[in-house]
């Protein structure tokens, strides 16, 4: 097996379990390409770890294993399998939702690679070439392991020749329909990189739904197929959903339809954000919930957006047109800014804004998406709810 020897000093945080092997932490090696198997040692020789190639984020590749005999093979991932699938037995039961994670990448022990459920549908999703060359050895212990309608595939890295897409099982026709908290969604597998729903945001809606839906109105920005409107009209709410992408309006109507909500009593906007605050003050619209949900990074004609940078002036719009005693619901998926870092920032831009204000609730992941202590870009989610008092 090929050698990585680390740098003097950067052992510890190996030794430690921490699993993204990062490549400026390596003194020398043997030549590794994508898909290799390795083994990490300290300066002095010793064996810390089993790794694979498989680039991604700044990382080199994941530590499989802290046994230097253990076989990498479709009986090791048949192990990891049974555990992660054991650690969602609640999902498997509960009722109204039929979707949700079963494996979540270094949360459950193997960095770049996850697979969703959905109805019976599971949906591998490949971060890098390095993972894929274990492809056969996966797809078997998934067969092995969960029970199954269909296994489809989505490679979220670049190479011409490998495609996503059906792998196993019936074909299904797109879209399924999901039930998630005793709501629908329609889901494609087999369409781009989305499906149509973010799993992680499911306590989030449902957290929006009970407790700041009911006669209220409803703004979700970055709203995407209309996730959260759909939840909230569910209750009552009078939403308005704006997104940049043609199709949203199409998407977010059915989502309504198959919810029994009549979409012609729902707004909806395709635009820019920042053009429909400026749209919505001129036109003296007001909301008692408004819900920020951007990508991390964006850009469009006119501008570059980022999470980091910019987050600030979507709280600061948004409370032009945010109704008194109205709540922010701040959301951000960008693993490398901390929780403390966001708070940072949404406390200092309401500080400078002059409001009063009450954070109600601090969330996090839903517990099918496992994390990891010794890795916290894992515990990528973060979600503020801030009610403005005056």
């Amino acid at each position: 097996m090929k050698i990585a020897i680390l740098n003097k000093g950067k052992e510890g945080k190996y030794f430690n379990q921490y699993p993204l092997i990062e490549e400026e932490d390596i003194f020398k090696s043997d030549r590794l390409e994508e898909g290799d198997l390795f083994q990490i040692k300290s300066s002095t020789n010793i064996y810390i770890a089993t790794c694979y190639v498989g680039r991604q984020h700044k990382g080199l590749g994941w530590v499989l294993s802290y046994n230097a005999n253990e076989k990498i093979d479709t009986h090791y991932f048949k192990a990891l399998f049974e555990t992660a699938r054991e650690t969602r037995n609640y999902y498997y039961q509960a009722d109204g939702t039929n979707a949700f994670r079963l494996f979540n990448g270094e949360g459950d022990g193997l960095g770049g690679l996850t697979i969703d459920h959905y109805d019976g549908h599971l949906l591998i999703q490949w971060y890098s070439e390095g993972i894929y060359q274990f492809r056969k050895y996966i797809i078997e212990a998934m067969q092995a392991v969960f029970p199954f309608k269909s296994i489809y595939e989505k490679t979220r890295f670049k190479h011409n020749a490998i495609q996503s897409g059906w792998v196993l099982g019936e074909q299904p026709q797109f879209p399924i329909v999901i039930e998630e908290n005793f709501t629908f969604y329609n889901v494609h597998l087999d369409d781009g990189p989305m499906t149509g729903i973010f799993l992680d945001q499911k306590e989030v809606r449902k957290k929006l739904r009970d407790y700041y839906s009911e006669n209220r109105t409803v703004l979700n920005l970055f709203s995407y197929t209309g996730a959260f409107s759909t939840i909230a009209a569910t209750k009552g709410a009078k939403t308005t959903s704006v997104d940049l992408a043609n199709r949203s309006r199409q998407l977010t109507e059915e989502n309504f339809g198959i919810n029994g909500i009549d979409p012609t009593t729902q707004s909806i906007y395709v635009m820019d954000t920042f053009d429909f605050y400026k749209y919505a003050m001129r036109h003296g619209y007001r909301y008692d919930t408004i819900v920020i949900d951007p990508p991390s990074f964006a850009r469009n004609k006119k501008k570059t957006f980022s999470v980091t940078k910019d987050y600030h002036q979507l709280i600061q719009q948004a409370l032009r047109i945010l109704n008194p005693g109205g709540t922010l619901i701040l959301s951000t998926n960008h693993s490398m800014y901390t929780l403390n870092a966001f708070k940072n920032t949404i406390k200092s831009t309401l500080a400078n804004e002059g409001v009063t204000y009450q954070i109600d609730e601090v969330m996090g992941l839903p517990k099918d998406f496992k994390t990891t202590s010794h890795y916290k870009p894992s515990k990528y989610l973060k979600v503020v709810f801030v009610t403005i008092e005056h």
